[in-house]
């Protein structure tokens, strides 16, 4: 069944006479002659208005099929002032987000929820607009709405987040605090993920445990930091500053903060990393020192992207609901634009501990 996203008007339509293989479109009006209705009772047939008669509504249909009618999508949105396009932007520049293993899942579900309701998805990928924001760059593209997408880049957007929120521009972020009157947000409980992740190290016997952390800015780092905070003050283990370090969610960073901790000489039995990759990172790391893992150091990630269950050892994490993420995301704008009820601003979704090789029980003395 076409939606009212789909709607059809012949004044939208009429100063356009051929397509672009030089053929004359046909338009409402045309089927209309020749089914002997008004435009109007087309019009309301092709928007499957209940109130047409059964008999007319099928003619209108065949004679359509038989004329190879199509609906003129930019006609059309200029009559609605629609023009049923998402956009998504990566706040991210080294990738194009698809490149990215957490945000493949969560672009996927984007894409599923807003095509099901009659939008297309337009990915931002020049890179070249370097002073191009968020907002102008939406309505240099007449999208309907956006979703945004960072991947812990700090302070560098804080103006646009702030231009955005005041533009009126329907927007969701996911795992970004955007607050407006247009916008909301998703993200996941990162705090108690964290936190299942510690205490699943600790009831494995480990009480020296290192955090490698995403960045000194997002939310998503400060609620991943307080979650091992938290379960270490819980088990009454203390908290010591220095086993705390920043890997930017950037593998070869992870692996450098990895090799400084060891360095110390404290005697570290288990990591925990903010992202799986950089997880992955720490693993890559210890194994090269000599050190094996689980053996000798336990390591658990937080994300469960696509590689963690094949990485050896495989990865012990904090599980996402990636696609929940990016459908909520998208559930949410379709709301926001389409008016259809509150937002429900800030939507959390629990995360979950998946339990795999890279953890064991501690084999050393603290």
């Amino acid at each position: 069944m076409l939606r009212a996203s789909h709607i059809i008007y012949e004044n939208a339509t009429k100063n356009v006479s051929e397509n672009k293989g030089g053929c004359p479109m046909v338009s409402i009006k045309d089927i209309a002659s020749k089914a002997g209705v008004s435009i109007s009772t087309v019009s309301r047939t092709l928007n499957h208005y209940a109130d047409v008669n059964p008999r007319t509504r099928d003619k209108i249909f065949k004679i359509a099929k038989e004329l190879n009618y199509f609906p003129n999508a930019v006609a059309r949105s200029l009559v609605q002032k629609k023009t049923h396009t998402i956009g998504v932007f990566f706040g991210n520049k080294t990738n194009s987000g698809f490149d990215h293993p957490f945000f493949q899942d969560v672009i996927s579900a984007v894409r599923e929820v807003v095509g099901n309701a009659g939008y297309d998805l337009l990915v931002f990928t020049n890179k070249n607009k370097e002073r191009a924001t968020y907002t102008t760059l939406s309505k240099e593209r007449s999208v309907d709405g956006i979703v945004l997408l960072l991947t812990g880049e700090g302070k560098k957007w804080d103006h646009q987040l702030t231009e955005l929120q005041e533009s009126g521009i329907p927007c969701t972020a996911i795992d970004v605090p955007l607050v407006g009157e247009k916008c909301g947000f998703v993200e996941s409980d990162n705090f108690s993920g964290a936190k299942q992740a510690i205490e699943h190290l600790i009831s494995l016997g480990h009480t020296t445990i290192a955090f490698i952390g995403g960045d000194e800015i997002s939310k998503t780092s400060f609620d991943r930091l307080r979650g091992y905070q938290q379960a270490l003050m819980d088990h009454k283990l203390g908290l010591d500053p220095t086993l705390v370090r920043l890997g930017y969610f950037i593998k070869e960073k992870a692996m450098e903060e990895t090799r400084n901790l060891i360095e110390t000489g404290k005697q570290i039995t288990a990591f925990f990393a903010a992202s799986d990759e950089m997880a992955m990172g720490v693993i890559e790391a210890l194994t090269a020192i000599g050190l094996r893992v689980p053996e000798d150091v336990s390591v658990v990630g937080f994300d469960d992207i696509r590689e963690a269950a094949y990485f050896r050892p495989a990865l012990t994490t904090i599980r996402q609901n990636k696609y929940k993420l990016g459908s909520t995301a998208a559930e949410v704008l379709l709301k926001i634009i389409e008016n259809t009820g509150p937002s429900s601003c800030p939507v959390v979704l629990p995360c979950e501990l998946i339990v795999r090789e890279s953890t064991a029980a501690c084999s050393r003395r603290e």
